[in-house]
């Protein structure tokens, strides 16, 4: 299951400042007469006798809420919609930055088809963080955004985040992931709803899943899951020598004309596996420890690939590349017994030349080919 949530504020959006007074300024201007002095004594008392145990009933209030109430202290209606005034409000009350990594890591996400969502705690809705996020211009990245003023319910509540799920019609799971800053709303929220929770806070001592940054996040899920297209139901005698278990990997960018295997072309299908998903299933499946990883093109899944192969040695292991033998890492060939290399071209196509589909194509055993190289 492809599906990354996340929290935006101190997450995906890195506070400069925040200054609420500012608001009120803008509030008192605009919408009560200037009556700055006495909009402060209701926003106190709005404060205390509404806000201060949102932590403790994880009920949100919203500023739609906040301005009604306002309504009713000053017996006046405010004259715009309360949603352009909120958004002004918003506006002018803070600023931030986009934190260390989060377009890598939402463009990583976004080409293997990522389902991403934003789960945030916030009094505005989402219709102003939604606003806010295209200044930023992230919002292009997410299928939806969730606020808590919405909701009604604040993170770690369990109900805020089965509000989403089932609005994106998921059930929990441990494969979606839930990112965000805070272990006491983000973290604990996320295991008690039945999630995989990764904290991205640097002075973290949560023992799961924890990095500095976003750069960071980005490389975990790079270097512990692989995205495959099929694992082949009967063994092969085509596919390298021996009978081979074929794992045909997703994503290729060399869309050779002719390809048998053109579904495998795209990054944003397949079907994601931890390496621990896969090393199982190769366990029960290859039981002659003979597997060809094929594609599409593995190499695009370089990081993981290393990962992997470190924990198969003990199998025989031929990867498919329509790259050169030069494109493959040294350190990858030590963990291969071989190597098939070079792009298909339909007009050199055979069905006679060994574990090959055009004859530019070389199949290297390089096991025979250290021990030559190490008379």
């Amino acid at each position: 299951m492809k599906v990354v949530l996340f929290d935006l504020f101190d997450t995906l959006l890195i506070k400069d400042w925040f200054d609420y007074e500012k608001a009120l300024d803008f509030l008192a201007t605009k919408c009560f007469d200037g009556r700055r002095s006495e909009l402060a004594d209701y926003a106190k008392s709005y404060r205390c006798e509404y806000m201060m145990n949102r932590n403790e009933t994880n009920l949100e209030v919203s500023f739609t809420d906040q301005l009604q109430y306002y309504e009713r202290c000053f017996q006046k209606q405010i004259a715009e919609s309360y949603q352009e005034i909120e958004w002004r409000a918003f506006s002018v009350c803070r600023s931030e930055h986009l934190a260390e990594g989060a377009v890598e890591l939402l463009a990583y996400l976004k080409s293997l088809g990522y389902r991403v969502a934003v789960l945030s705690n916030s009094i505005f809705s989402a219709v102003t963080l939604k606003r806010y996020m295209q200044k930023y211009r992230i919002l292009e990245f997410f299928e939806n955004v969730y606020s808590s003023a919405d909701i009604t319910f604040r993170k770690p509540s369990q109900k805020a985040f089965e509000y989403v799920l089932a609005d994106m019609s998921l059930s929990p799971s441990k494969d979606i992931h839930f990112i965000g800053n805070k272990k006491e709303k983000d973290v604990d929220g996320a295991l008690a709803t039945g999630l995989t929770p990764i904290l991205v806070e640097q002075s973290s001592v949560f023992g799961g899943l924890a990095f500095e940054n976003l750069r960071e996040v980005k490389n975990y899920f790079e270097e512990n899951y692989v995205y495959i297209n099929s694992i082949s139901e009967n063994e092969s005698l085509v596919d390298g020598p021996g009978l081979r278990t074929v794992v045909y990997f997703q994503g290729c960018t060399r869309a050779c004309p002719g390809c048998h295997n053109s579904s495998t072309w795209s990054l944003s299908c397949g079907k994601r596996f931890s390496l621990d998903e896969l090393i199982q299933t190769l366990e029960n499946k290859a039981k002659n420890k003979k597997v060809t990883l094929s594609g599409g093109d593995p190499l695009l899944q370089s990081k993981a690939l290393l990962k992997l192969l470190r924990r198969m040695q003990e199998y025989d292991v031929c990867l498919y590349t329509g790259g050169e033998e030069n494109d493959v890492p040294e350190e990858l060939k030590k963990l291969l017994r071989y190597l098939k290399v070079g792009p298909y071209e339909k007009s050199k196509r055979t069905t006679t030349t060994p574990f090959v589909g055009s004859t530019n194509q070389v199949l290297i055993d390089l096991r025979r080919k250290n021990e030559a190289i190490n008379k």
